[in-house]
């Protein structure tokens, strides 16, 4: 049988590399007669980059920024020919700390502008996996973009709780010339009831009065930024970074699962493997809004091929031909965590059962 392994990062814990080895060294310890090929991939939250890079024989330059509290940091820029592929989680991820009223995209901001200093004006952007909500303003803010408050007092580095303070934008001195695809796979609004603060702002720490002004002030900078985007499918992506830049720059959202898998054929994979395994950190209601699992599952039932999820935690949601929790009557989430490589290698064996 010939088995193709192709799952997201289980965030925080495993890399979607060690996602693979653990499953196929659980598989081959079941019966090491099968041909198994792994295949690391993301959409376009944390991986997107890495694993872009390596299908396109890319490189990798380090460069200075700061994380969504202001920390410095290094984080990685992607690059193949005249491209830099830049992932919203390396500067602006979600971090155990949460406390998305004081996070900022102002690092993000910081990776594109290093980029374009390099050379590089056309940039790809990861959208997946930040652990702020302030709506692009703190990237803007990086590259040049100018947020007043109802004074005329410059904010600095524009977070979450600022975006109801802001009373004027000035984009006269900010970087031109930049080509901007967005690796997508939401299709949230940037405000509203799909938007950016109601669907993901909990996630990141926000109580439910901050969702409310996190959505007010949303509301608020879409009305002083260049171009209306409240009914842009993806604006809300990453905190509606997408959105924000977007109504600058322009550009093109497109799925980051779908960059990828044109970029290492997964369809001509699938095609030719008899059994498809993918999986993820957390697989629930928000997987079915176009997340990797719900994407190979997709192209498995196109091609009729077999689809099995093994994920971290899964939660009131049906998909694929069967499903393997990390997680269970006996393994606490905490348990899972902390021994996760171990548990995945054990878990996997019941894949062929």
């Amino acid at each position: 049988m010939k088995i193709l392994i192709v799952p997201d990062s289980f965030k925080g814990t495993l890399s979607s590399a060690q996602v693979c080895e653990c499953i196929k060294e659980g598989l081959t310890a079941y019966d090491p007669n099968n041909e198994i090929i792994t295949l690391p991939f993301a959409d376009g939250g944390e991986g997107f980059g890495k694993c872009l890079s390596y299908f396109c024989n890319g490189k990798t330059l380090y460069t200075n920024c700061s994380d969504i509290y202001g920390k410095a940091i290094k984080a990685p820029i992607y690059t193949y020919k005249d491209t830099a592929v830049i992932e919203c989680a390396a500067a602006s991820g979600l971090q155990k700390r949460k406390c998305v009223m004081e996070a900022s995209s102002y690092g993000t901001g910081e990776l594109i502008k290093a980029a374009y200093t390099n050379g590089f004006k056309n940039i790809i952007l990861g959208l997946g996996g930040s652990g702020c909500c302030d709506g692009g303003a703190g990237a803007l803010a990086a590259l040049g973009g100018v947020f007043r408050d109802i004074d005329g007092e410059i904010i600095e580095r524009p977070k979450g709780r600022d975006l109801e303070n802001i009373f004027g934008v000035n984009l006269r001195n900010i970087v031109k010339d930049i080509s901007f695809t967005y690796a997508c796979d939401v299709t949230n609004e940037y405000f509203g009831k799909n938007g950016a603060a109601f669907v993901f702002a909990k996630q990141k720490g926000a109580s439910d009065s901050d969702i409310i002004n996190l959505d007010n002030g949303l509301k608020q900078l879409n009305a002083f930024l260049p171009r209306d985007i409240r009914k842009i499918k993806g604006g809300g992506a990453a905190g509606g970074i997408c959105g924000g830049l977007y109504s600058v720059f322009g550009g093109e959202i497109k799925s980051g699962f779908d960059i990828l898998a044109k970029a290492c054929d997964l369809e001509e994979k699938i095609k030719s493997a008899d059994l498809i395994v993918t999986g993820e950190g957390k697989t629930d209601r928000q997987t079915l809004m176009g997340k990797l699992p719900y994407k190979i599952n997709e192209l498995c039932r196109k091609f009729g091929k077999k689809c099995i999820v093994i994920s971290g935690v899964i939660e009131d949601v049906k998909l694929g031909d069967k499903m393997i929790s990390l997680v269970d009557h006996d393994i606490t989430a905490d348990e899972a965590v902390n021994n996760a490589e171990k548990i995945l290698v054990n878990k996997s064996k019941y894949i062929l059962q």
